[in-house]
């Protein structure tokens, strides 16, 4: 059987040296389920745009980039399922260290996919 962290992208990282611990599960753990999960992501959001009755297509660049922002801070739903999507990835020593500040790996974790649905929103 396959685990979790088999599944992981490898991403090219630099010296740990002066990064702090969040700094370090944030480049290890989570921005490697982030990538690997993308097209899930970018799926869920895609999904949101048609359900909310957007006209998130007819907006500007700018327009747009705002209306990803607005959406995954203030959809509570969207944004509990795309967290959902990251920590079903964690393995349980991961989690273990996720359950030692929630509030801020959920910080890291949504500004995450928030710069990864808008620098791929042309996917979209």
């Amino acid at each position: 059987m396959t685990s979790k962290l088999d599944l992981r992208p490898i991403i090219k990282t630099e010296e740990f040296e002066k990064s702090t611990d969040q700094e370090k599960f944030q480049t290890l753990t989570l921005r490697p389920i982030l990538k690997l999960q993308n097209e899930l992501l970018l799926g869920l959001f895609k999904n949101h745009i048609v359900e909310s009755k957007s006209t998130y297509y007819s907006l500007s660049s700018e327009g747009k980039v705002l209306f990803i922002e607005n959406s995954l801070q203030k959809n509570i739903v969207l944004k509990n399922k795309l967290l959902g999507i990251t920590l079903g990835m964690l393995t349980i020593e991961e989690f273990a260290v996720y359950s030692t500040d929630i509030n801020l790996y959920n910080k890291r974790i949504m500004s995450l996919i928030i710069e990864r649905i808008r620098s791929q929103s042309t996917l979209l």
